[in-house]
């Protein structure tokens, strides 16, 4: 059972971030909406098409339809950072049938929201499966959703808040016009959702969290384990190891084609976009975008003054640069950098950026306000105050790079050099880590720093290899609410790597040292691990003890409920009553096409991908 809590715990991450979505979006949602459709772009679905036979009932394309329109919006390819795009994907993820609203209590009994397909018929048709396989189920052991239960369901669902009135007009239309389907068909399978939450009931009834259980979990949320390490990092070593350009162009005289291919697979890291040469000032304020969330008014009160403040600070360093030009502009410019920036990154180079950056750099880096007025200034001239969401800066534009489409020939040598470099970092950086592994296996207690400054020795200035450390680990989340946080096949500073969080809970105090070196995954860094120092288990109150009995009793019965779904599905599917037909795989595919084509119309700003000149056809010559 200990185990099993262990397992489950990551998969209630999702509910508990996104518990509070469910519930709004139960509660809100509007069902009697006129613009109720079919959604994914589906609506060729409609048909007597056998898609599937799942227990009793085959789906076909009118139940397809139903689900679909039952169902959140699919998440849109690329959606970047916007909060509503996440919001909406997130509800997509963490509700079944979100348009058909149940009770609140069953919201957590879905899939792994991170396991939900993007594919929106994928999405339905698992749903789909489950209702239809738990309610035969239940019918079978004699659970049935009265008339009296379902009528209770829609009524709720269609009654007007403001009157208390059913409203029968609009629930005839959304079923007709929004789900595309009769009113005995859809009243039978809410009948069957009820059976699904009957079943949940029935099936998690006997499920318990016990004493034992219960003070194992809070005695391990009072221990935690801190790990330091040592990092060689590939891609440092090699800008150190570049080869001269005569040694480089020596090797692409032999290698050209492989240089070629390796260009054209690494194109737009050779592309230089117009860029901009500048100096900064930042005044520091607080953000308007925070200040938009305060309803206190003596907090608004403050935070105002604050940025009235910062503005008008920025308004004298405007003041200071007034009617200054070339050569003195640019003195006047830099005295007041350091009298009133709070730009720490550039501070200390007179407020000038290290290298020249893009629009989109320059909008992460400082504000896109800034991005915008240095698109309209000349070069050797200076802005007025520009109000950004963190502050207000002022900006001198050195000069502006212009946009260089580079070819193979244009940088043919400087490919060379990196393939070269990179091929001789790779050999490099594991030798490096196996001696910092050796230095620290001969003595476990020796400084990481020392060991670190030994081995970058051979790269000064260059520092390859770097020290970090994990921070207190613990070895259970101290609330239900941590589990927000808690990935067990993960550290931090070093990402998820279950192989190297599995040797991470293997080390002692006597072994403290990792046996070996590790690959982050999804990087080229090595990394040696050490167990620092640890906190073992202490014993619980009776008052956490019953917290962690109280808490990990939702979660318990989530895994215990999905195992009870998941070995009916497969039997299902192992005495044939759950098939599958080559329909349903073509419209997936047909939606997996539509979305890569979406995907790559973002990426390439709606030009799509140019097609590949066809291979002229073998005459025998």
């Amino acid at each position: 059972m200990l185990a099993g809590l262990r397992k489950h715990s990551r998969s209630v991450i999702i509910y508990v971030l996104f518990g509070i979505i469910i519930v709004v979006f139960v509660f809100t949602f509007n069902m009697g909406s006129t613009d109720v459709g079919c959604g994914g772009g589906q609506g060729t679905t409609v048909s007597d098409t056998s898609l599937a036979v799942v227990g009793k009932t085959s789906v076909d394309g009118s139940m397809m339809a139903m689900g679909l329109a039952l169902t959140a919006e699919a998440p849109s390819p690329s959606t970047g950072m916007d909060p509503k795009a996440f919001q909406a994907e997130m509800v997509y993820r963490s509700t079944r049938f979100a348009r058909l609203r149940g009770e609140p209590k069953y919201a957590p009994y879905i899939p792994d929201p991170r396991m939900v397909s993007e594919l929106k018929v994928r999405k339905v048709a698992d749903d789909l499966a489950e209702t239809l396989l738990v309610s035969d189920e239940a019918e079978k052991l004699g659970l049935r959703a009265s008339p009296d239960e379902i009528r209770s369901r829609i009524v709720g669902d269609f009654t007007d808040p403001s009157n208390g009135q059913f409203r029968k007009k609009t629930y005839e239309n959304y079923v007709r016009y929004g789900l595309r389907t009769s009113l005995g068909r859809f009243e039978e399978f809410v009948g069957r959702e009820i059976l699904r939450e009957k079943m949940i009931d029935l099936v998690t009834a006997g499920v318990a969290v016990s004493d034992r259980e219960a003070r194992y979990v809070a005695s391990q949320r009072k221990a935690s384990r801190t790990y330091d390490y040592l990092e060689v990092d590939p891609q440092i070593l090699a800008e150190v190891l570049k080869p001269a350009p005569a040694q480089a162009a020596s090797w692409l005289a032999a290698n050209e084609e492989l240089a070629k291919k390796f260009f054209e697979e690494h194109q737009a890291e050779y592309q230089r976009d117009e860029a901009f040469d500048y100096h900064v000032i930042r005044v520091s304020a607080p953000s308007r975008r925070m200040m938009a969330s305060f309803d206190d008014p003596e907090q608004l009160a403050s935070l105002k003054a604050a940025r009235d403040d910062a503005k008008a600070r920025a308004i004298d360093v405007a003041a200071a640069l007034q009617g200054k030009t070339g050569d003195a502009l640019v003195a006047a410019f830099t005295e007041q950098v350091a009298k009133a920036s709070d730009d720490q990154l550039t501070k200390e180079r007179a407020g000038r950026v290290e290298a020249p950056l893009p629009a989109q750099a320059v909008a992460s880096l400082t504000d896109p306000a800034v991005a915008a007025a240095l698109s309209r200034l000349q070069p050797r001239t200076a802005s007025g105050v520009i109000e950004g969401d963190q502050g207000f800066f002022l900006v001198l534009l050195q000069g502006i790079q212009p946009k260089q489409e580079r070819s193979f020939e244009d940088v043919k040598v400087e490919v060379a050099a990196t393939m070269i470099a990179r091929d001789g970092a790779k050999t490099r950086a594991a030798m490096v880590a196996n001696d910092v592994l050796a230095r620290l296996q001969a003595d476990a207690t020796k400084s990481l720093a020392d060991i670190a400054a030994e081995a970058n020795a051979a790269f000064a200035p260059a520092t390859p290899v770097q020290v970090g450390e994990t921070g207190a680990v613990p070895t259970m989340p101290a609330s239900l609410s941590g589990l927000a946080d808690y990935t067990p096949g993960s550290l931090p500073g070093l990402g998820e790597s279950p192989e190297l969080a599995g040797a991470a809970e293997a080390l002692t105090a006597d072994r403290p040292v990792a046996p070996k070196v590790f690959t982050l995954p999804g990087a080229e860094r090595l990394v040696v691990l050490r167990l620092k120092g640890s906190t073992a288990a202490g014993e619980p109150t009776a008052d956490e003890i019953a917290a962690a009995k109280a808490e990990f009793l939702p979660l318990k019965k989530q895994g215990y409920w999905r195992e009870w779904y998941n070995a009916l599905k497969t039997k299902a599917a192992a005495d044939g009553r759950f098939v599958e037909k080559e329909p349903l795989q073509a419209m997936v595919r047909d939606e997996a096409r539509t979305r890569e084509e979406a995907l790559i119309q973002k990426l390439t700003g709606g030009k799509g991908l140019k097609a590949k000149p066809p291979v002229p056809a073998n005459d025998g010559e």
